[in-house]
């Protein structure tokens, strides 16, 4: 816990109302946060969100105007996200304890298994399965998977050689040098049941919460799922297909070959995104978009044939 005057004073930041009092318990993003978290607000992208967040304290920027939701209070410093890090640094970093290990599960004398994995599961040789990693019941990780701590895998998913799930994510901000510091990501990954992930594919981990993928979801190899991606059921990713970070991808959704979606858009319910596609806007439920930048599939069809 935090209370409001250790925030401040770990920040430098000044509080509207300059009394408070209280404590914060976690820091969480703007969506997510609830009654006993801290969360942050970067710039005028974000501000509509922080109208609606129920967050006890949000970090804004010195010049930031309005209010928060039902924020008690508003944190004014001169940067929101380096002052958020500084908390979850705190409040955030979990330590994790040895986990179980089911008697009808499989492990391999060579794997290293610390986290938990449940009956029946298979870990295949020079697997890692660190504290704080969950293994679900009926699930199989080929030789060769790196599981981080703070990561879930559902019950019934397949892990090919090679996957890593929980890596940090891609993240890096300026300090007031200039300098690029790395974002250190507290919230793992979180993988559904019946999910079967290819060769050398990698999911990041979440800032402040999980990374999602949904059950029943079918990636092929080399695909890449960026940090605080939430992915629905029944997704389908060809090779070498990626989501940058924040994407919001809807139910049964496919990615063809080597298409690559930028961060923080939505991709609706049922779109299908063409092979080599890139998607920089958000794409309607049901779309089927091709090309770079992707537009609808009947617009690229006329300008491939030029008509």
């Amino acid at each position: 816990m935090l209370s409001f005057s250790q925030l401040s004073e770990l920040t430098e930041a000044i509080l509207e109302p300059h009394d408070i009092q209280g404590c914060i318990a976690k820091c969480a993003t703007l969506a997510f946060a609830t009654e006993n978290d801290a969360s942050f607000c970067l710039d005028k992208s974000a501000y509509g969100m922080a109208r609606t967040t129920k967050a006890k304290v949000v970090f804004v920027p010195k010049n930031f105007t309005g209010w928060a939701g039902e924020a008690k209070a508003l944190a004014r410093v001169e940067n929101p996200y380096s002052a958020i890090i500084e908390c979850a640094k705190i409040l955030n970093k979990k330590e994790f304890t040895q986990g179980t290990i089911h008697p009808s599960a499989k492990i391999s004398p060579n794997a290293l298994v610390l986290g938990s994995v449940g009956a029946n599961s298979v870990v295949e040789a020079f697997c890692s399965v660190p504290m704080g990693a969950s293994v679900g019941e009926n699930c199989v990780l080929h030789s060769g998977v790196n599981l981080y701590p703070n990561v879930v895998v559902g019950s019934g998913t397949v892990l090919h050689s090679g996957v890593v799930v929980g890596s940090r994510g891609f993240g890096f901000y300026e300090d007031e040098t200039g300098e690029q510091i790395e974002v250190p990501h507290f919230g793992g990954a979180s993988i559904g049941e019946n999910c079967e992930i290819g060769p050398n594919s990698v999911i990041a981990a979440g800032f402040l919460e999980p990374t999602r993928l949904g059950n029943c979801c079918k990636l092929d190899s080399f695909v890449q799922i960026g940090h605080n991606c939430i992915v629905g059921n029944n997704a389908v990713f060809c090779s070498q297909s990626g989501l940058a970070g924040s994407v919001v991808a809807e139910d049964n959704i496919t990615l063809a070959g080597g298409a690559q979606v930028a961060g923080h858009l939505t991709l609706g319910k049922g779109c299908i995104i063409a092979a080599k596609a890139g998607v920089t806007k958000s794409v309607k439920p049901g779309a089927r978009v091709a090309g770079f930048p992707a537009v609808s599939i009947e617009e690229w069809r006329r300008k491939t044939a030029g008509c």
